[in-house]
């Protein structure tokens, strides 16, 4: 599976599907990215998981500065899909105490836990 994301408008939300590895190589050209994407749009945010292999403290400061970039709009960040061990590196980091996060973009929709 090669590195890569795409990005869905809908419902007045972006998502952003991240594919493959999001470490050191791949975290700096995501945040450029997000950044001007952030930059130029109104809308909340969320960060689909789903096909995400892989994701190291690089991945996590790229989520963490992104949450800032969108708190400072006042506009929210919100995470699905992560694998249980990513699930478990954002836990054990805290970034669930401040964002919110959904199994599924299916139970973001459903307004389901």
């Amino acid at each position: 599976m090669d590195n890569h994301i795409e990005i869905e408008k809908t419902n007045h939300l972006i998502i952003v599907h991240f594919y493959g590895e999001i470490d050191s190589v791949m975290a700096p050209v995501y945040r450029g990215q997000l950044s001007d994407l952030i930059d130029e749009s109104e809308e909340d945010v969320i960060f689909d998981f789903q096909n995400t292999s892989f994701i190291d403290s690089s991945g996590i400061g790229l989520v963490l500065g992104r949450y800032n970039q969108l708190k400072f709009e006042h506009r929210t960040l919100i995470l699905t899909g992560l694998n249980p061990v990513a699930y478990r590196l954002f836990e054990l980091t805290g970034m669930f105490q401040i964002m919110p996060y959904y199994e599924s973009i299916e139970n973001l929709k459903e307004g389901t836990l």
